[in-house]
Parts: structure tokens; C-alpha cells; sequence
């Protein structure tokens, strides 16, 4: 696997082996999974889309944290957390 990371800006590069509908969109990764399309891509102008291969960009998006933030909150919908819980969360997820 790569080291494309939660909260990475990337470019999609490989959308599927027989479409290349969404390469070269740009977005923040939401999800990495092990399967053969393994990236949630929450793209700039397409909405979230599972890609097969993604290319990290070196410039950090601002949105970056927000995008760690929004994914913990959705990680820990219906716990009781506290707002320390959903930062340490994110923090997790950025591998930190």
C-alpha cells in the first residue's frame, strides 16, 4: 500500500482498470480500505468516489483537518464522546 493517508490532498490517477472517468480530479482522501479500490476521494467538484490508484500532491489543502474532523465525527456517530475524543480521533487518523 502507499502512504497516502487520511487527509491527504491527492489526484486520482487510476479511477477504474476499464474507466478513467475521474482521473486527474483532485480531492482530500477520506478512506483508505485494502480492498482493489481501496481510496474514498471527496473531490472538488464530483462528490466522494472510490478510486483504484491516487497520486499524494506535495501543497496541503486547507481542508485537510476539516476532512479528519468530519470523518472522526462520522467514526464516533452514536458514542458518547466529548470534543477531546473527536480531536484525538482525528489525530489518529492523521498519524499522529
Amino acid at each position: 500500500m502507499s502512504d497516502v493517508k487520511v487527509g491527504d490532498r491527492v489526484e486520482i490517477t487510476k479511477y477504474r482498470d476499464y474507466d478513467d472517468y475521474a482521473n486527474g480530479l483532485t480531492g482530500v482522501v477520506r478512506q483508505v480500505d485494502s480492498d482493489d479500490v481501496p481510496f474514498l476521494v471527496a473531490t472538488d467538484t464530483e462528490g466522494e468516489l472510490w478510486v483504484r490508484e491516487v497520486h499524494k500532491l506535495d501543497a496541503p489543502a486547507t481542508s485537510d483537518r476539516e476532512a479528519l474532523v468530519t470523518r472522526a465525527k462520522e467514526l464516533l456517530t452514536g458514542t458518547p464522546h466529548t470534543v477531546t475524543d473527536i480531536i484525538n480521533m482525528a489525530n489518529f487518523l492523521a498519524g499522529e
